[in-house]
């Protein structure tokens, strides 16, 4: 089988899970299999690397000293810890040098200049997978394997210019990544491919925004047309609720891309939306494994999944910490001009809507928010809105969860909203919101946080996913 095989910050965290990593690449390798690997940044080397460049473009120079000295030392340690043969270590070393010192030049420059931009952010956080990816090289090397790392530009995906949340332009990537990927693959080199960045038809670095490594994944899996992309993660695989709040909940064996997606967007954190979403277009089937049990088959999710009979609910998922923003007023009857206007505010504000409901008497429109974004959102709604006629309030209220039913065999089955909010009631958890898509796979609504954790087990049991 051609696969790609995507691994997350955790999987690459340190110097003996890369080595982990890389005994698994080659027992794949020895089955037979013809591999590409996406590797994402080592844990929270992303977040640190977005940090050190806010702090330094306020004229910070000393924060690159000591932030590029501890962030060599750490893939350093890795690379020493993974890599066992002397020359191969050399050979990584040698790149990993390199490219600290390009990092520590361009934070100067920033520090220099005082502003941080775009296009130069999105250079800086792309090196956590710049500097992984060597590392992972190495390791496979060691192993005996033939490998060569590559970043996202290197191999061929080509993207607009919107830094820090670019789309590929999938046909002169599709097209590019094959040339560059068949190649290889026929040479029996193993690519190891850096998630995450791009870089536009001038050659200038880009990212993919929240999810780009699994995006990268799919785009490549795409390109090569690979039998299946396989995502590794710390978890068995999809799950029918948060294992967390629900002991009963089990791993889900066949899921659709639509369900996935669902899931994905209500906080089950497995696959980005967007990399299901390609690979969907695609019809590359996705498959999530276990690096706990690598001989499991994990959950797979393809284009169309039969629904049992009396297989009503697939899984049962919720997002903590909402923000609800109630714009209302009697004017807003009749103006559907003011839901756009609305939902411009927070787009121009960068703020994630999370879910909409509106009263059958347009009085009102309830918005869910990440509470984080909550008094940024408030404000610029009241600045642009209660000068008007239409509008007379705008009221936040926190401490909310949502809470969301996912499943295909909803379509088309009466009564299963009549079902969820019944079980509510016998467990007495208020609603504050509802809401579902017209695909009808999938009944949201909104309760207080500490009403959750409950109402995920009520349905959980309700229709019977531990079963």
């Amino acid at each position: 089988m051609k696969l790609v095989m995507k691994f997350g910050g955790v999987s690459v965290a340190d110097g003996d899970k890369m080595r982990r990593v890389g005994a698994l690449v080659r027992k794949y390798e020895k089955d037979g299999h013809r591999l590409v690997i996406i590797t994402s940044a080592m844990f929270s080397v992303t977040d640190s690397l977005n940090e050190v460049a806010r702090k330094v473009s306020k004229g910070d120079k000393k924060a690159v000293h000591d932030f590029v000295e501890a962030l060599h030392a750490r893939h350093r340690k890795a690379a020493e810890t993974a890599i066992k043969d002397e020359r191969v270590l050399d050979r990584t070393l040698i790149v990993l040098n390199t490219r600290m010192d390009e990092l520590k030049n361009i934070l100067l420059g920033i520090a220099h200049i005082g502003e941080l931009t775009p296009r130069s952010r999105d250079f800086v956080v792309g090196y956590g997978e710049k500097l992984s990816a060597p590392v992972l090289q190495g390791a496979l090397e060691d192993l005996g394997l033939k490998s060569k790392a590559l970043t996202g530009g290197e191999v061929g995906i080509v993207t607009d210019s919107r830094y820090g949340d670019a789309s590929p332009l999938m046909s002169v990537t599709t097209h590019q990544v094959k040339e560059n990927l068949d190649r290889l693959l026929e040479d029996g080199v193993i690519p190891v491919v850096c998630g995450f960045i791009g870089s536009t038809q001038d050659g200038v670095q880009t990212t993919l925004g929240r999810g780009g490594s699994d995006y990268t994944a799919s785009i490549i899996g795409a390109a090569i047309k690979a039998d299946e992309v396989w995502v590794w993660k710390d978890v068995d695989g999809l799950m029918t609720a948060n294992p967390k709040f629900v002991k009963s909940a089990k791993m889900i064996q066949k899921i659709s891309f639509a369900e996935a997606m669902e899931l994905a967007h209500f906080g089950a954190e497995v696959i980005h939306p967007r990399a299901l979403e390609c690979a969907a277009k695609y019809h590359i089937p996705f498959r999530v494994k276990s690096l706990n049990d690598p001989d499991g088959k994990g959950t797979v999710i393809e284009a169309e999944v039969k629904v049992k009979s009396g297989d009503v609910v697939k899984a049962i998922t919720n997002i903590n910490d909402v923000s609800v923003i109630t714009v209302s007023g009697a004017s807003m009857v009749g103006t559907p001009r003011l839901a756009a206007k609305v939902l411009q505010i927070l787009t121009d504000e960068d703020v994630d809507v999370l879910m909409i409901s509106q009263s059958s008497s347009e009085e009102s429109i309830t918005l869910a928010i990440p509470k984080a974004s909550g008094s940024k959102a408030q404000n610029a709604l009241e600045l642009s809105l209660l000068g008007s006629k239409e509008v007379r309030e705008v009221k936040v209220e926190d401490g909310l969860s949502i809470v969301a039913v996912v499943g295909a065999g909803m379509k088309g089955t009466p009564g299963v909203a009549a079902r969820v909010f019944g079980t509510m009631a016998q467990k007495e958890v208020n609603i504050r919101a509802i809401a579902q898509g017209s695909s009808e796979l999938n009944i949201s609504f909104i309760v207080k946080k500490e009403d959750a954790r409950k109402a995920i087990e009520a349905l959980h049991d309700d229709f019977k996913l531990g079963e």
